[in-house]
């Protein structure tokens, strides 16, 4: 049964609504001020609100901007009833998270259809809310993989949603030598997140075959260009990884530069040499766009773009300059790659990330 709280410090209020929605076949609770109201959201049990402005303890703006702070994924709509006629005062009935607003004392018929309204609205989002939860599952279950190799890494990864279009895979070829990409498809959230299981699959299952890691990025692209919209696309960069001869190969596709740091100092920046994956059906080279041979404490980092292009409140992106600074701290005192993101946060000052993030630290020893 649909279930819907009544919030309002007047009892004569309160039986006035409560007739009148049990009438129309509703389950109602009762509320006489903001704090009661929270606890019985906190129970979960409702599906549409009727909030009062004028109260006690908490009013209506106060208990409704608690209530959307709190709130899960699922959708209840918040009807005002007020008898505040200001502009002013109606507009922050919105501004608060509130959803409509009535007069009082309301009309019955206008009423009633406002709660059917607001009821088949919810009932829309929350279904899709449920689907979209469902395939974020099935996408995150597609996405891991026991093969993954985290031999001489450090990962942070920082979605902006549950699911994200960055992705790091990592494996072993059967003489030992590791292939690392790390990529971020266009956009961020469930769009780009249903692009990564085409990747992985083909990733992990050439790696177990030992096929040529220049091998496996044609095939990625080509696999991108035939099978996904034409503006989907991945940006990446992949390592391949011989700790026995000391030797690194690197394939940059659009990703910021391939860092490497030596001994706490910036010793090299590996910039994309390829264009994006997935733009056309064969890559311009299948050479790789690097070949280095690295000191035992080196330290190689990959990162994607949401980092360096995080901005501040006046605009300024974070950078790559400020990023290699970042990095540079990281290797002496062994400093947690979240410390970046306290690195971001200051430098937004209150501003919102607004991409995913995702750094890769590669100990070479």
């Amino acid at each position: 049964m649909t279930t819907i709280l009544i919030v309002d410090d007047d009892p004569g209020t309160r039986l006035f609504l409560e007739e009148l929605l049990h009438r129309e076949g509703y389950r109602v609770i009762l509320a006489a001020d903001g704090q009661e109201a929270l606890a019985r959201l906190d129970e979960g049990d409702c599906d549409l609100v009727l909030m009062d402005i004028r109260m006690p303890v908490l009013d209506g703006y106060q208990t409704t901007r608690q209530f959307r702070a709190r709130q899960q994924a699922w959708f209840v709509p918040v009807i005002f009833l007020t008898s505040v006629q200001t502009d002013q005062e109606l507009a922050r009935c919105l501004e608060c998270g509130g959803d409509d607003f009535l007069t009082k004392p309301p009309n019955p018929v206008i009423l009633r259809a406002r709660i059917k309204a607001w009821l088949q609205r919810a009932d829309l989002a929350n279904r899709l809310a449920k689907n979209r939860q469902d395939m974020e599952d099935v996408i995150l279950k597609m996405r891991q993989d026991d093969q993954f190799d985290a031999r001489g890494l450090r990962v942070l990864m920082t979605p902006l949603e549950k699911t994200n279009g960055d992705m790091v895979l990592s494996a072993c070829r059967s003489d030992g030598v590791q292939y690392l990409m790390v990529g971020d498809f266009t956009g961020h959230g469930l769009a780009a997140a249903i692009c990564g299981p085409l990747v992985t699959d083909t990733f992990y299952r050439q790696t177990r075959r030992d096929l040529p890691l220049q091998h496996i990025i044609n095939q990625i692209n080509e696999t991108i260009f035939r099978r996904l919209p034409v503006n989907m696309f991945l940006a990446a960069a992949f390592l391949e990884l011989d700790r026995e001869k000391g030797e690194m190969f690197v394939w940059n596709a659009a990703l910021p530069a391939v860092t490497v740091v030596r001994d706490g100092r910036l010793a090299e920046q590996i910039p994309s040499g390829l264009p994006p994956l997935g733009i056309s059906p064969q890559l311009p080279t299948s050479k790789p766009c690097a070949h280095r041979v690295l000191a035992r404490d080196d330290r190689i980092y990959l990162f994607t773009d949401g980092s360096v292009e995080t901005q501040s409140v006046a605009g300024e992106f974070f950078g790559e300059e400020r990023m290699v600074r970042f990095l540079e701290t990281l290797s002496p005192a062994e400093t947690e790659l979240d410390a970046l993101l306290t690195e971001l946060a200051q430098f937004r000052a209150g501003k919102e990330q607004t991409d995913d993030i995702t750094v890769v630290e590669v100990k070479w020893a």
